[in-house]
């Protein structure tokens, strides 16, 4: 699979123009090879997990977290001097799909909430509103039939029609038609007289973690058995007031603390998410269910991971599980304090 095509098949899956404006998204390490045959995922690039992939013979690796923020030096020895020292040499890509990931609607980022069955899903904190454009153009010959669907499968297409005239009416989010626009032209080995308009609606709303409702009402103890049988191996910690029932649910994969305002402000009855700190517990006004970064994140690739694989046409696509760097100290036999 060539480099290019790769990165234009994350980009519709992670679209760069969902990031958050403080996030570093794309391209990390660029690679001197154009061709790749094995592509590794991975949710960090820690230089554990970047040897690893390697070591398999990856040409290209797609991790979650960002190598690195803002632009950095590599002056001084540490985990990404590292990594640099790893990835030059092999010539191999780095790329992240971080906020582009979290942001997209529908994506893997919301399988716990596919899960748990929530319905009138909705961003908890709308970090981009994207509007919607209508093109037009005529076709020399009937546009076929497998290839207006592949265009109407395209992340970010609303519609795609044609009528006797083979005139293609095509309606998608704007900031997705120069990708659409060079398909097409591909396509059809020329580039037509695209009319093009922007459309009030539909808009589309990006953002971080999802709310929504549950098919039925659960108690708290039948809503955390549910939960364990989806995050095996984990032990939440909660805080906040316990409610009668859970029937709108609220998620934020990674580090959500920061949204259990929004959380409530969208009458969820509780928020699942991790790195929640002391004073944020403190204030919770709602239920909150500590989960850890880790459970939701590591899920999350596994997911992104099977979807580059269907996409990924002659490249070999294979995840390499992490490890949660927090772990359960032995018991101790110590009286609780207070």
């Amino acid at each position: 699979m060539d480099t290019t095509e790769l990165k234009s098949l994350l980009n519709s899956l992670a679209p760069l123009e969902y990031a958050c404006a403080w996030d570093n998204c794309g391209v990390q390490v660029a690679g001197r090879k154009t061709k790749v045959r094995k592509i590794a995922v991975c949710l960090e690039p820690a230089p554990e997990a970047l040897a690893r992939c390697l070591d398999w013979g990856a040409e290209f690796i797609v991790s979650h977290h960002p190598l690195y923020l803002a632009p950095k030096a590599p002056d001084k020895n540490g985990p990404y001097l590292e990594a640099l020292g790893l990835l030059l040499p092999a010539g191999a890509w780095l790329y992240a799909a971080h906020t582009c990931l979290d942001c997209r609607p529908d994506g893997p980022a919301q399988w716990l909430g596919r899960e748990l069955g929530l319905i009138d899903c909705a961003p908890l904190e709308v970090t981009a509103e994207f509007g919607a454009l209508e093109a037009f153009f005529v076709a020399q010959e009937p546009v076929q039939k497998n290839a207006a669907e592949a265009w109407a499968d395209s992340g970010g297409v609303y519609s795609v029609s044609q009528n006797a005239q083979a005139e293609v009416r095509l309606i998608c989010e704007a900031g997705r038609w120069p990708e659409l626009a060079r398909r097409i032209e591909a396509e059809l080995g020329e580039r037509p007289l695209f009319h093009v308009r922007r459309l009030a609606e539909p808009s589309l709303k990006v953002g971080l973690g999802h709310c929504g409702r549950l098919p039925r009402a659960l108690g708290p103890d039948a809503f955390l058995k549910a939960l364990g049988r989806l995050l095996a191996g984990t032990r939440p910690v909660l805080c906040g007031p316990e409610p009668k029932k859970i029937e709108v649910v609220a998620v934020c994969p990674g580090s959500g603390s920061s949204l259990i305002g929004a959380a409530a402000a969208a009458g969820a009855d509780v928020l699942v998410t991790g790195d929640v700190k002391y004073h944020a517990a403190v204030e919770a006004g709602i239920l909150v269910l500590d989960v850890g970064h880790f459970a939701l994140e590591e899920r999350m690739m596994e997911i992104f991971a099977q979807e580059l694989d269907r996409g990924a046409t002659g490249a070999k696509v294979r995840f390499f599980p992490g490890q949660d760097p927090f772990r359960s100290a032995p018991d101790t036999g110590a009286e609780p304090r207070g």
